[in-house]
């Protein structure tokens, strides 16, 4: 089975290569990615989607504060327990943050996320093949005696 996973991002993602933690609001997050509109974040504590705030991060010299809201979250399996990721968006284009990403990029702290539609196209197929197996036949009254 094949499917084909269509790039809706409007900009490249970078994967931090170490956490990178900061706030969301009130909340403490661990920074998993980058991208120019936004990032994806990880948290003990749910956030509920629409919440406005401010991300803020400081690592060595580069420091960014921007406001931002919550485009979707959800509780995720990671190698050390479930934890909430959720992924916000940038209120606004902020050069400061965009030149914070090309610092922490030069530092070697983010790689360019290449393989991001591979991994999505697997997770589709995944959630393909539980449904199928998953999936019972409904039943009908035609053939009973």
């Amino acid at each position: 089975m094949t499917i084909e996973v269509v790039e809706l991002r409007k900009s490249d993602r970078f994967i931090a290569t170490e956490p990178i933690s900061g706030t969301f609001g009130p909340a403490e997050i661990v920074i998993l990615d980058f991208s120019l509109g936004g990032a994806k974040l990880s948290h003990p504590q749910p956030l509920r989607i629409g919440t406005r705030g401010r991300i803020a991060f400081k690592r060595g010299d580069i420091a960014v504060s921007t406001s931002a809201h919550v485009v979707w979250s959800h509780l995720a399996r990671t190698d050390k327990g479930m934890v909430y990721q959720s992924g916000i968006k940038l209120d606004e284009t902020d050069p400061h943050y965009a030149m914070a990403i090309n610092s922490l990029l030069r530092a070697g702290l983010l790689r360019k996320d290449v393989d991001s539609l591979e991994r999505k196209r697997e997770r589709l197929l995944e959630r393909e093949q539980i449904r199928k197996t998953l999936s019972k036949p409904i039943p009908t009254s035609s053939g009973v005696e």
